[in-house]
Protein backbone atom coordinates (compact mmCIF):
# COMPACT_ATOMS: atom_id res chain seq x y z
CA UNK A 1 0.00 0.00 0.00
CA UNK A 2 3.13 2.40 0.69
CA UNK A 3 3.73 2.82 -3.29
CA UNK A 4 -0.22 2.91 -4.36
CA UNK A 5 -2.38 6.08 -4.84
CA UNK A 6 -5.09 6.32 -1.51
CA UNK A 7 -8.67 7.23 -2.42
CA UNK A 8 -10.63 9.83 -0.40
CA UNK A 9 -12.17 6.54 2.20
CA UNK A 10 -8.72 5.93 2.46
CA UNK A 11 -7.45 9.23 4.09
CA UNK A 12 -10.81 9.36 5.97
CA UNK A 13 -9.86 6.25 7.43
CA UNK A 14 -6.46 7.36 8.48
CA UNK A 15 -7.36 10.64 9.62
CA UNK A 16 -10.35 8.81 12.03
CA UNK A 17 -7.48 6.21 13.25
CA UNK A 18 -5.33 9.23 14.20
CA UNK A 19 -8.71 11.20 15.95
CA UNK A 20 -8.76 13.96 13.20
CA UNK A 21 -12.66 13.35 12.94
CA UNK A 22 -14.15 16.22 12.25
CA UNK A 23 -12.23 17.59 9.03
CA UNK A 24 -14.42 18.52 5.87
CA UNK A 25 -14.56 17.20 2.73
CA UNK A 26 -12.17 19.52 1.42
CA UNK A 27 -9.85 19.00 4.22
CA UNK A 28 -9.76 15.20 3.45
CA UNK A 29 -9.60 16.04 -0.23
CA UNK A 30 -6.64 18.01 0.39
CA UNK A 31 -4.97 15.71 2.63
CA UNK A 32 -5.19 13.38 0.28
CA UNK A 33 -3.31 15.35 -2.53
CA UNK A 34 -0.40 15.81 0.03
CA UNK A 35 -0.38 12.05 1.29
CA UNK A 36 -0.04 10.95 -2.50
CA UNK A 37 2.44 13.59 -3.54
CA UNK A 38 4.75 12.83 -0.12
CA UNK A 39 4.30 9.54 -1.26
CA UNK A 40 5.03 9.89 -4.76
CA UNK A 41 8.63 11.85 -3.67
CA UNK A 42 9.41 9.46 -1.08
CA UNK A 43 10.19 6.75 -3.93
CA UNK A 44 12.37 8.86 -5.83
CA UNK A 45 14.40 9.31 -2.87
CA UNK A 46 17.78 7.47 -2.86
CA UNK A 47 17.34 6.69 0.93
CA UNK A 48 18.90 3.11 0.95
CA UNK A 49 22.47 4.53 1.78
CA UNK A 50 21.42 6.70 4.74
CA UNK A 51 22.48 6.13 8.00
CA UNK A 52 21.53 7.61 11.46
CA UNK A 53 24.71 9.67 11.15
CA UNK A 54 22.74 11.35 8.19
CA UNK A 55 20.07 12.70 10.37
CA UNK A 56 20.21 16.27 10.66
CA UNK A 57 20.40 16.86 14.63
CA UNK A 58 19.09 19.96 15.77
CA UNK A 59 20.24 21.66 19.01
CA UNK A 60 18.86 24.56 20.40
CA UNK A 61 20.87 26.93 23.68
CA UNK A 62 18.27 29.60 25.39
CA UNK A 63 20.89 32.43 25.71
CA UNK A 64 19.80 34.56 29.44
CA UNK A 65 22.22 37.44 28.80
CA UNK A 66 24.38 36.17 31.61
CA UNK A 67 28.01 36.31 31.25
CA UNK A 68 28.94 33.14 33.45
Amino acid sequence: MANENLNIDDVRKLAADIGLTRLTDAHLQELLRATNAARARRTTLGNHTLTYADEPSHVFSLHTGDAT
